[in-house]
């Protein structure tokens, strides 16, 4: 089996772009979004959950706090494209009026549908391209384990979704622990197949009562789920507070054997199998080649399981919370909940409050590298600076484009422009990005030291944007708005 992998580096200001990983790979660890507004009644750090993305390299981002799925451009919009922020209810028909009640898992089809699984609802949702919202299963606020089809079905607050190459969606049926089960409590892994059809494909033994946190189906079909927290119910009536710990595996056959960790027996050991730990684990994610990466919330950490069962912790430092950027153990997290990976073999985390994206270290590896491209000029109203600069390949790049006036000052340029506007071209002269929009300037300054460019004070006039560009030429522009004359400077840097 040959396994490409998706190496990147500029030469001569040109990023050389190849695809995947064959084995466990440090994480470069950056922050790309963390404007996601809590609501007052959330506990601190609480956030998104549910991530997927999609082929174009938008991240669709479940927030059950405020009842809304929303989208992250590769160019750092967030939008709303479904539910209203601080609204329950389980009203289908156009996004805009649509609501939810604690969305939390997501998945994408291959003709864009998005999928919802509507936690508090006990439902799972359909978000069609155009914008209409509808209940794929189960029937609001009726709760119970019957298989069947449709809206005859009923879940039990689930929490994380998984689609395979069939479009068969598996469902990880949260707090559907059945004590009396002859085979003793457990919870259950539900189908939902291209007819709606819901039927239960395993039952994952739960004797403390704890619950399921993620979900993922690879290539051959295997399910793996993560038993992690204690259902909140249990713990109301009375049971003691107990972590599953563990990783299972549901074969294609539907055997149900433990992959990696040992139940009810927290740590944050690596190691093949049974003898790794795992602490409180929760999102789930494959990437092509069979790797599976894991969230491991008690852990504060991103781990990475082979196709053969050996743990690595390839992001984060176990028992250090934290939100910095860097590679593998010099990262850290405050609480990664949900994962993701595209095409390429990028992870993306909802961590807290904001969402990181991880790199696997081969894929930021090169004999030549091109730190960065910069120049300063004179700017005048009819003059820009611009600059250019060329990603080649087949896969997204996130670069820290900077347009620099006023912090200028503090190197003794004179006459540094006051207040630089920053704008970025695609071919055929699409605008993709602009400082004018306020877009990720919040991240640069993660981004700024995880490179090594010179800090921008925290109020600044100056134009930073964090990006995520598709292969092409661009052109980066600094203008003056509003009139005025000076020397700016403009910066591109690679982010690995």
């Amino acid at each position: 089996m040959k396994i490409e992998l998706c190496n990147w580096h500029f030469v001569a200001g040109i990023a050389l772009l190849v695809a995947g990983h064959a084995s466990a790979q440090n994480l470069v660890v950056s922050t790309i979004a963390n404007d996601f507004e809590a609501t007052a009644s959330a506990p601190p750090g609480v956030g998104p959950a549910g991530i997927a993305v999609d082929s174009s390299g938008n991240l669709y981002v479940a927030d059950p706090i405020n009842n809304i799925i929303e989208k992250l451009s590769p160019t750092g919009v967030l939008q709303t494209i479904a539910g209203q922020s601080g609204q329950r209810g389980s009203e289908n028909g156009p996004a805009a009026t649509a609501h939810f009640n604690g969305p939390t898992g997501l998945v994408l089809d291959a003709a864009g549908d998005i999928f919802v699984a509507d936690q508090y609802n006990s439902t799972i949702r359909k978000i069609t391209p155009a914008g209409i919202v509808s209940t794929l299963a189960g029937t609001p606020n009726t709760f119970g384990s019957r298989d069947g089809p449709g809206s005859s079905a009923t879940f039990s607050q689930p929490t994380a979704l998984a689609i395979d190459a069939a479009g068969n969606i598996y469902v990880a049926d949260a707090a559907n622990v059945d004590p009396s089960s002859p085979s003793g409590p457990s919870d259950l892994v539900r189908k939902i197949d291209s007819n709606g059809n819901v039927t239960t494909v395993a039952q994952i033994p739960a004797p403390d009562l704890y619950n399921l946190q993620g979900i993922a189906v690879d290539r051959q079909g295997d399910i793996f789920v993560s038993i992690g927290a204690f259902d909140s119910y249990w713990y109301s009536v009375g049971f003691p507070v107990v972590y599953g710990d563990a990783i299972y595996e549901v074969s294609t056959g539907g055997t149900v054997s433990v992959f990696a960790g040992q139940p009810e027996v927290n740590g944050a050991n690596d190691g093949i199998g049974v003898q790794a730990q795992f602490h409180n684990p929760g999102g789930l994610a494959v990437d092509s080649g069979g790797n599976l990466y894991v969230a491991d919330k008690g852990n504060y950490t991103i781990r990475e399981i082979t196709p053969a069962g050996v743990v690595t912790t390839v992001g984060g430092l176990a028992g250090y919370s934290g939100s910095v950027d860097g590679p593998g153990s010099q990262a850290r997290l405050s609480g990664p909940e949900a994962l993701a990976v595209d095409a390429s073999g990028n992870v993306f985390i909802s961590d807290g409050r904001t969402v990181r994206r991880g790199i696997p270290a081969i894929n930021t590896q090169s004999p030549v590298r091109l730190i960065n491209l910069s120049a300063r000029s004179m700017v005048a109203p009819s003059s820009p600076l611009i600059g250019g600069f060329v990603i080649e390949g087949s896969c997204s790049q996130t670069v820290l484009a900077r347009g620099v006036g006023p912090t200028l000052a503090q190197f003794g340029v004179s006459n540094p422009l006051q207040a630089p506007q920053l704008d970025i071209y695609a071919q055929g002269g699409v605008l993709v990005a602009s400082s004018a929009n306020g877009i990720n300037t919040t991240n640069s300054a993660s981004a700024a030291a995880l490179v090594g460019a010179f800090p921008l004070p925290e109020i600044s006039a100056d134009a930073p944007l964090v990006i995520t560009l598709k292969p092409g030429a661009y052109t980066a522009v600094v203008s003056s708005p509003n009139g005025a004359s000076g020397t700016a400077l403009v910066e591109v840097y690679e982010i690995p």
